[in-house]
């Protein structure tokens, strides 16, 4: 999938390797000051209804999906910002994608308070995220990432337990 933003043309293959450059193109805007085109590569992120149900069911999807929907419109506004102004702040430098799906059981996504409810019902690769400086193993971690459809998408942290 090819997209323009900011000017500039760029394809994200659905290795690691493709999701590394997406995130890496996100902290070289994000130290550039460029929050907009931050907020904008992330809102390319977004799962579409569709998409929530093949992850984790249609019964899931329904009960998800206003809170998803509120979720991503925060990740992709005031928590562009912020994961922005964090990357320029604590100087990060480097992208560490990691799989955590495979022979053991399936991940669960974690509902905004934390519970591990929802598990996903794919078999597609699923990845975290960690933006960090080189020299450290902490940073930011942002969860549940598919490449569906040619695209990089997103669950962030939703699920529907109580």
């Amino acid at each position: 999938m090819k997209t323009e933003i900011a000017g500039t043309t760029s394809a994200y293959s659905g290795s690691p390797t493709g999701l590394t450059i997406f995130w890496l193109e996100v902290l070289e805007l994000a130290h550039g000051g460029d929050d907009e085109s931050v907020a904008q590569r992330l809102a390319m992120l977004a799962l579409r209804r569709d998409d929530l149900e093949e992850l984790f069911g249609h019964g899931a999807a329904t009960r998800l999906w206003s809170e998803y929907a509120r979720a991503f419109a925060s990740f992709a506004a005031d928590g562009a910002r912020d994961i922005a102004k964090k990357i320029r702040e604590r100087r990060y430098d480097d992208v560490e994608v990691q799989q955590v799906n495979g022979p053991a059981p399936a991940p669960r996504a974690a509902s905004a308070s934390g519970d591990q409810s929802e598990p996903l019902r794919t078999n597609l690769p699923v990845y975290t995220v960690r933006l960090k400086r080189t020299d450290e193993s902490d940073g930011i971690r942002i969860d549940t990432f598919i490449f569906l459809d040619g695209a990089w998408r997103t669950a962030l942290k939703v699920g529907g337990g109580k």
